[in-house]
């Protein structure tokens, strides 16, 4: 009886243990992956080969701003975003970030009809750093972190732009754009007219992207009149490229303004320069005859007041030359005129309009630039201003 039991017990033991063995392990939890704390949801989930983590293209190119191309012909992936370009075809190790050669670890592929692409490899050629957490089987992307250090970087540049070009200082100013960037020429251009002033400029960084080896920030440029010949106050605002030079050091490589807002101090409102009656009776003149230009619809009148460097003197001629008095009657006069500036060869006018032509009353408040040439006053530039 005793044998028989442990017969029992023998074979009931290797039944148990058949069965723990056979007992499947434990399934690891799938891969997930985070940007700035956002997952991104792919509808086939991440897998891993030889620790490379490969996912969806499609997916994470729109999470990270990239347009997406996909070329069914030649099973190639292009993901674009500002200035930067990356390349992966199906099947092969070789991949292009900018048109520069790369070699992939593993290639991409495709499994269930989805093609998959190395993430880590995509997020920091876009120039945005990776972290793996292996308890969690997560992938965080830092995009926020990237942006930061960025910000950081852009506002360090500006500052040192902005002291450069306060100081009129065209070596120094030159020392934060590329050698060979597109906007060395045209901002050396434009310092030849800026450092005839004496302008405080300050910069704000207001929005900046990372783009793989580049910087894409929109910032607010402001130049204040300090001394010198006039110019009105603005704020420029410009959206730009940085790239690092080859010390590492970041450098503007292209800079494009689109858009720009004047600032009128209330001090050059209020201000009563002391003006020689010779001067302001000549001032009068011009604005009166631009007047009557206007009211008698005598268009070489109008044009023999406007300063030929003027930006409005194109716009009128072709005006004219198009038969505005033809469509628009005027009936402009002042009713209040005084001079808020002058110095040299430069006078500002503030001037209260009406026009009332055709009935209908139209006020507006303007400042006059007018500019000395050939010993006469002319209209160069005009401000309307927005009267709160």
């Amino acid at each position: 009886m005793k044998k028989k039991i442990s017969l029992i017990a023998i074979t009931l033991l290797f039944v148990f243990a058949s069965a723990v063995q056979a007992a499947p392990a434990k399934a690891q939890a799938s891969i997930r992956v985070y940007l700035d704390g956002q997952e991104i949801k792919f509808q086939a989930p991440p897998v891993m080969k030889n620790g490379v983590t490969f996912v969806q293209f499609r997916p994470l190119f729109q999470a990270l701003d990239y347009s997406v191309q996909w070329n069914n012909t030649n099973k190639q992936v292009t993901g674009t975003y500002i200035d930067q370009k990356l390349q992966m075809t199906i099947g092969q190790k070789t991949a292009y970030v900018n048109g520069v050669k790369t070699t992939l670890e593993i290639a991409p592929f495709t499994e269930s009809g989805n093609t998959l692409v190395p993430l880590r490899f995509v997020a920091e050629a876009t120039g945005l750093p990776v972290k793996w957490d292996q308890k969690a089987r997560t992938i965080h992307i830092d995009r926020q972190g990237a942006i930061d250090k960025a910000e950081a970087a852009a506002t360090k540049l500006y500052q040192a732009l902005d002291a450069a070009e306060t100081a009129k200082n065209l070596e120094l100013a030159k020392q934060s754009i590329l050698p060979k960037s597109p906007a060395l020429a045209y901002q050396q251009e434009l310092y030849d007219e800026q450092f005839k002033r004496d302008l405080k400029v300050s910069s704000r960084v207001l929005e900046v992207t990372v783009a793989g080896s580049s910087i894409h920030a929109f910032t607010a440029r402001s130049f204040e009149r300090v001394s010198g010949p006039f110019s009105w106050d603005a704020t420029i605002y410009y959206e730009s490229l940085l790239k690092k030079d080859a010390g590492g050091n970041w450098k503007l490589h292209d800079i494009n303004e689109y858009d720009m807002e004047y600032l009128v101090s209330d001090e050059l409102l209020d201000a009563k320069p002391n003006v020689p009656e010779n001067v302001q009776k000549a001032i009068s003149e011009t604005i009166d005859t631009q007047y009557k230009g206007f009211n008698d619809e005598d268009g070489p009148l109008l044009m023999s007041v406007i300063h030929p460097e003027s930006s409005f003197y194109d716009i009128f001629k072709t005006s004219i030359d198009e038969g505005i008095f033809d469509e628009v009657n005027f009936n402009l006069k002042a009713e209040v005129i005084r001079t808020i500036f002058h110095q040299g060869d430069d006078a500002v006018l503030y001037i209260e309009e009406v026009d009332d032509a055709d009935g209908d009353m139209f006020y507006s408040t303007s400042l006059y630039w007018l500019k000395q040439s050939g010993g006469k006053w002319l209209i160069y530039d005009v401000l309307e201003l927005d009267i709160l």
